[in-house]
């Protein structure tokens, strides 16, 4: 199933009221890569109508498109959510401000919470029967905040998918022998000073710091850096034997490059409250993960999937150890694969389709109906 693709015109003919009463409406601006949590998830939750602002994949188009959608989003929300507010019962909301639009009850995902003045004003309406957070940390400082919606935790997950033999061949004859390759996927690899680049990442901090020390310690390993790559890493990084820049790949190829992995890092020093889809999809693929102590790493000490430091020094020896030994990569595999439902898109929509009919509730029909296809 795709996610629809549904624009503004679609609300010129929604049908006869009623029509979408145990239907949820769903609006945003949208775009390939834009958000991988509700790319898997939305296509799973089989209650929601999804009219999504799409914007096209070229990156400058869509940048244009982008911005215009967002300079008139309070005239595009108001007229979307007063259609939707004739048919529909319920909604399911993914951007914060689009509360304020809302005439139903709605269930809020919050990703990426941010705890502002106004965020906290905008989930404290009536009309938020439920907010749903990637962690306890952030449903806790909600609480603390004075949100009283009832809050519910759904992490990040990870999509099974297979992988590809011919490329895993590819792979094996790329890795040099006797290699130890370690992982780090990202959206972006960019340096701090690159415009756009945020130091959150700490890709500097790896590759100058951290690296080095263990391939002191551990000349065979080699780190892999999966994902697209800012020119001025790419300048620092020349020359390098000990990184292998591999760049953005499709994501249906992803599965297959973790399986190559011997280790993976999460060297993000940040403390924010949201969870990380990379270290749901290490997780799913049995790669043992080394990382700094944060909200996102939780997941890692839950499932005994890694090894979770303080410090720089603690993240050279510890991940040293893991290359050196193959019986503690071995363990720390197997228990990653056996929290693999944890982490498992199929397992996580379920509960939020549970969810939604918690807090969104269905009303039976007349014998026989169903809602009604709604013109493209």
């Amino acid at each position: 199933m795709q996610v629809a693709r549904k624009g503004p015109t679609a609300f010129l003919s929604l049908g006869r009221k009623g029509d979408a009463e145990n239907r949820i409406f769903h609006t945003n601006i949208w775009f390939a890569g834009s958000n991988a949590r509700y790319e898997s998830l939305l296509p799973r939750l089989r209650r929601i109508d999804n009219y999504l602002l799409s914007c096209a994949d070229n990156r400058y188009v869509r940048g244009v498109q982008f911005r215009a959608l967002h300079m008139t989003s309070g005239v595009h929300n108001t007229y979307l959510f007063g259609r939707a507010a004739r048919t529909y019962r319920y909604g399911f909301i993914t951007n914060v401000q689009h509360i304020a639009h809302a005439r139903f009850p709605v269930v809020v995902d919050m990703d990426d919470p941010l705890f502002t003045t106004e965020e906290i004003s905008l989930l404290g309406s009536q009309r938020v029967a439920a907010i749903v957070v990637t962690n306890e940390s952030a449903a806790d400082h909600y609480r603390e905040l004075g949100i009283r919606a009832p809050i519910r935790v759904i992490g990040q997950g990870a999509s099974t998918l297979d992988v590809d033999a011919r490329l895993a061949r590819q792979l094996r004859q790329r890795r040099a022998p006797g290699e130890l390759t370690v992982g780090y996927v990202a959206a972006w690899h960019q340096t701090a000073e690159e415009a756009g680049a945020g130091t959150a990442y700490d890709v500097d901090h790896l590759v100058d710091e951290v690296w080095p020390a263990v391939v002191r310690a551990c000349p065979r390993a080699r780190l892999w850096l999966v994902g697209g790559i800012g020119a001025g890493l790419r300048r620092k990084l020349d020359g390098r034997d000990d990184i292998e820049i591999v760049g953005r790949v499709p994501q249906h190829q992803v599965p297959t490059y973790l399986d190559a992995f011997d280790a993976a890092v999460y060297p993000r020093r940040i403390q924010h409250r949201r969870a990380a889809v990379k270290l749901s999809e290490y997780i799913s693929a049995g790669v043992p993960v080394i990382g700094y102590r944060c909200v996102p790493t939780d997941l890692v000490t839950r499932t005994g999937a890694g090894v979770v430091v303080d410090t720089t020094e603690e993240f050279v020896r510890r991940l040293t150890h893991v290359l050196r030994s193959p019986a503690l990569r071995a363990q720390l595999a197997d228990n990653a694969r056996a929290a693999a439902s944890l982490v498992d898109w199929n397992v996580l929509a379920r509960g939020y389709a549970e969810l939604l009919d918690e807090f969104l509730p269905s009303t039976p029909g007349p014998r026989g109906s169903r809602p009604r296809p709604i013109p493209a």
